[in-house]
């Protein structure tokens, strides 16, 4: 970059992305919100975030405590006032219209919505920098992403989606006509951005997508509608009561006036990204969210020619975004983990299906049957690039059905024998299968994946999966914990917590259990508390040396797993827990 040239707006992101402690925020809040704070207050953890940073606060009156969202805002936009003015109108236009909850600013000792104050930032050379900071209502509920979702939650979160869009078809403000690198109407501004993706055939990819939109969908630009978007409705910032109902939207963010339809195609993008979309069924997961939307708020039809193209251009934004955003933070490996689904779902949409077959499956959801047009049974097909890539051994080895065998899915022949002595009495044996890598809850995963494997083995089976849960990130890296190990090391694992008070966690070994295809799975669930630690004993044995446990009396707690002896260890075992609970159920149903 000569001198003459200005970074860009997302370059700039990344500078001013807020790097704020606990005590920055409270102090800010204790010096602007007094009034509305008047009582006891507390910063309970950091929520996650893109550019900005949010924070959940709770404040307690008497006997009454009330959750808060305290949101400090990028420099970027923390310069422009009217942005800033601009998502506080839209919450408020929004929140309460049409069954429509949002989050909602809270007025500061001044009289203002926002206060802007220095604060740290990720660049030393720009830190402090003056930021906004708001202090917003909370919404009760859990974010879609921790949620087990299915065909038919997408489809109602379409629905949703277009009566937000409904409601802001009447709203204006001259804030939202700005240029946002994330709105897809900017897709050709990715060019510059594209250097920093790994690999030749992805850039390849992207640039093609780039390529593809600038000569079909752009050439389109006055017959497309227009209107104020959500623009980032992804399954983070969609809430879910406890009856996993909408239960409100979050982040305006990222609110431009663009294409209308482009609300849909991030949506749909994202949808792909979902628990449900990740099970090899990203195509029906976009599609039952446009069943669901188009449902409310039908499209035009040169709004469905490009709805293709559309969703790829969101795909290929958020990989190639992110592929600069590592660029510039090689340390944060947890950007190269999410960007690897999306990846995947670029390159089916775009290389592995036929353009014909994703039209056709889009043109089958906004054709729903007559006899039910909530339904989204006829379009829940697996992707159509998916191989079954089991069938010869299936063919191969003949049912078990009916056999007393169970299949032990490993092909680790130490587990199989550890596991013979703590299911002694039961005939098993292993069997090593390449089952897709499911992304989700990590109770769901282990049951979506045993019951892949009693299809593919056809007969009873157990499987296993280890996770270890940073209380403090949610759970987080949870059954990823292999690939954050082999990727950042003891020292990198110790490094997500900083800026934590809570170092605490849990080790987790969710055993699975299914008699055969078609049957009910069975899951035993083993835990271990403890704490995240700096590593100590030896360091040969995976994560063992920086969990330390605070189970089991003197002879185990405050030791970590690498510290103990195998005998020790496996007293207070999460892996041995959920085996000796799956010993237990096989004993009582006779099994064994």
């Amino acid at each position: 970059m000569t001198s003459s040239e200005q970074p860009s707006d997302e370059v700039r992101r990344k500078w001013l992305k807020p790097k704020c402690t606990f005590e920055d925020v409270m102090g800010v809040l204790e010096g602007s919100f007094g009034k509305a704070l008047s009582g006891s207050s507390k910063i309970v953890k950091q929520l996650d975030s893109y550019d900005d940073e949010n924070f959940l606060l709770e404040h307690t009156e008497g006997t009454t405590t009330t959750k808060y969202l305290v949101k400090v805002h990028n420099g970027v936009e923390s310069e422009s006032a009217s942005i800033i003015d601009y998502q506080n109108k839209i919450m408020l236009h929004l929140n309460g219209a049409d069954g429509i909850t949002t989050t909602t600013p809270l007025t500061s000792d001044s009289g203002e919505l926002c206060v802007t104050t220095p604060l740290p930032v990720q660049s030393a050379a720009h830190s402090p920098a003056p930021l906004c900071v708001r202090l917003l209502t909370y919404i009760e509920g859990t974010p879609m992403a921790y949620k087990n979702v299915t065909a038919d939650l997408l489809h109602s979160a379409g629905r949703y989606l277009a009566n937000v869009d409904k409601s802001l078809d009447d709203f204006s403000h001259p804030a939202s006509k700005r240029f946002h690198a994330w709105d897809q109407r900017n897709t050709t501004s990715l060019r510059e951005f594209v250097q920093y993706i790994q690999t030749p055939e992805r850039q390849a990819i992207i640039s093609d997508i780039i390529d593809t939109f600038e000569k079909t969908v752009l050439v389109d630009d006055e017959k497309l509608r227009k209107g104020i978007l959500q623009s980032d409705f992804n399954d983070a910032n969609i809430i879910l009561d406890g009856s996993d109902k909408l239960a409100g939207v979050i982040d305006f963010g990222d609110s431009v006036y663009s294409w209308r339809v482009l609300d849909l195609s991030v949506a749909m993008a994202y949808a792909m990204l979902s628990s449900y979309g990740k099970t090899c069924h990203s195509l029906a997961a976009a599609s039952s969210f446009l069943r669901g939307f188009n449902s409310e708020y039908p499209l035009d039809p040169v709004e469905k020619k490009h709805l293709r193209v559309l969703v790829a251009c969101r795909l290929a934004c958020s990989a190639t975004l992110g592929a600069y955003s590592y660029s510039q933070d090689p340390s944060n490996k947890y950007l190269l983990l999410h960007a690897e689904p999306c990846w995947q779902a670029l390159e089916m949409l775009w290389k592995e299906v036929p353009s014909q077959v994703v039209e056709s499956m889009f043109a089958l959801a906004c054709n729903p049957p007559a006899s039910d047009s909530s339904t989204t049974n006829d379009i829940a097909i697996p992707d159509p690039s998916v191989k079954d890539i089991l069938a010869t051994a299936r063919g191969k080895r003949p049912s078990p059905s009916g056999s007393s065998l169970i299949t032990f899915v490993t092909g680790n022949k130490k587990k199989l024998e550890e596991v013979k002595q703590i299911l002694k009495g039961c005939e098993l044996t292993n069997h090593k299968l390449d089952l897709p890598e499911l992304q989700g809850d990590p109770l769901y995963v282990s049951k979506e994946k045993c019951m892949l494997a009693a299809k593919e083995i056809a007969g009873p089976v157990i499987t296993e999966d280890t996770s270890l849960c940073f209380n403090a990130l949610n759970g987080m890296p949870g059954p990823y914990i292999k690939w954050f190990l082999e990727n950042c090391g003891h020292a990198g694992l110790n490094k997500m917590l900083d800026g934590f008070d809570d170092r605490s966690a849990y080790a987790q070994t969710v055993v699975a259990y299914c008699g055969g295809e078609g049957e009910e799975v069975v899951l035993f669930d083993g835990r271990t508390n403890g704490k995240i630690v700096d590593a100590r004993g030896p360091t040969d044995f995976g994560w063992d040396p920086v969990f330390e446990c605070i189970e089991g009396g003197k002879t185990t707690n405050g030791l970590t797993y690498a510290e103990m002896d195998k005998a020790e260890k496996n007293k207070v075992s999460h892996r041995g827990k959920a085996f000796e609970q799956l010993k237990e159920y096989l004993r009582k149903e006779g099994k064994m």
